[in-house]
Formats: structure tokens, sequence, C-alpha cells
């Protein structure tokens, strides 16, 4: 006799050698799993042939480990625009503060002091841009 849960235990640990092993993506899985096959009990089938279609439908556990590395390599390189950006943001004021503090003290304006204050600007709106870059919604 078919039993369900155990079928769904087994497909778990066939997630678990492929590499899904975080558990939200794995929990988010079974419930899809779980949902499909309430579906396909409900329009009739028999619990085993339920979960058969179920599991064809959710995908072969190599092609959504494959899926799941494609979203984290896209939520890696978010992160570091963003931090990159943020890093700009914050050593840029580092750069030109210190030349308008000479300015100030000196009254004088040379490359002593445009330099830096032209560089450690750039530096700043480079860092915003990255971060709103990062921040940005991919549209579909």
């Amino acid at each position: 006799m078919f039993n369900l849960e155990q079928a769904i235990s087994e497909w778990r640990q066939q997630m678990l050698a492929a590499g899904i092993k975080t558990p939200v993506p794995l929990e988010e899985l079974e419930s899809h799993l779980r949902e499909e096959i309430g579906r396909q009990i409900q329009s009739g089938l028999p619990g085993q042939k339920a979960f058969e279609i179920s599991v064809q439908r959710i995908g072969q556990p190599k092609m959504l480990k494959t899926e799941f590395k494609k979203v984290e390599r896209t939520i890696m390189k978010k992160l570091m625009i963003i931090l990159l950006g943020i890093f700009g943001i914050l050593s840029g004021p580092a750069v030109f503060l210190p030349a308008l503090a000479k300015h100030t003290e000196l009254q004088v304006w040379n490359s002593d002091i445009v330099t830096p204050i032209a560089l450690g600007a750039a530096i700043t709106l480079a860092g915003l841009a990255m971060t709103a870059i990062g921040f940005k919604k991919r549209r579909a």
C-alpha cells in the first residue's frame, strides 16, 4: 500500500542528496509538492499517481539545485555591488573632507585642494550609483 508521507520523506532525502540542503528552499519545495498532490487528488487521481505527477511538475533535484544556484549567484552579485557602493559612499568623504578643511584654513584653491575634492566627489557619486543599481529591482 502506498504511503504518501513515506514517499514525501524519501523525496526530501533525494533533494538533500542532490545538494538542496538549506531549510527554507526545501520546505518551500515540499509545500509546493504537497499543494500539487492535493490538486491531483482532488481531480480524482489516487495518492501514488498524484505524487508521481506532482514530483514531475516540481522538477528533478539536479535541475532544481541548478536553479537555486542561479538565484544565489544573483543575490550575491547584488550584495557585492551594494557593499562596494556603500564603501564608495563612506570613503569618498574621507578623501574630500580633509581637502575642504584645508581650503577653509588656507582660503585658497590649488591642485592640492581641488584634486582630492574632485576625486572624493567622484568616489562618492560612483558609490551612490552602485548602491542604487544594486537596489534597483530587476524587470522581467
